[in-house]
C-alpha cells in the first residue's frame, strides 16, 4: 500500500486496522470519544480540504496515528514508553488558544 498522503488517510489506516474495520466504525469511535456527531461525508470533505479539520479532531487523529507514522517513515519509537508520542505531539502543537476574557 502506498503511504497515506495526509493526516486523515493516516488516521483512517490506523483507526480501521489497515482496512479490517470500516471507516464508519472508525468515525463512530471518533464521535464517541469526542462527543461529536460527524457524518461520513465530513471525512471526505476534510481529506479534500473543503472544510478545515477542527483542532480537537486534529489532535485526536495525530494521537492515534503518530506512532505508526513515525515507524512508517523509518523512525523508532521506544519500546515500553507509552508517553513517547504524547510528548512528541505536545511539541508539534501550538499552545492552547485562550478565549477572550480569560
Amino acid at each position: 500500500m502506498p503511504q497515506p498522503p495526509n493526516l486523515i488517510d493516516s488516521w483512517l489506516h490506523v483507526a480501521t486496522n489497515g482496512g479490517t474495520q470500516t471507516k464508519a466504525e472508525a468515525l463512530a469511535q471518533l464521535n464517541h470519544d469526542l462527543g461529536t456527531k460527524y457524518r461520513p461525508n465530513r471525512l471526505y470533505e476534510w481529506r479534500a480540504g473543503t472544510y478545515p479539520v477542527p483542532p480537537q479532531v486534529q489532535v485526536y487523529m495525530l494521537h492515534a496515528a503518530l506512532r505508526w507514522i513515525i515507524q512508517e517513515e523509518g523512525g523508532t519509537v521506544p519500546e515500553g514508553d507509552i508517553e513517547y508520542t504524547d510528548r512528541v505531539l505536545q511539541r508539534l502543537l501550538p499552545p492552547p488558544r485562550k478565549k477572550a476574557g480569560e
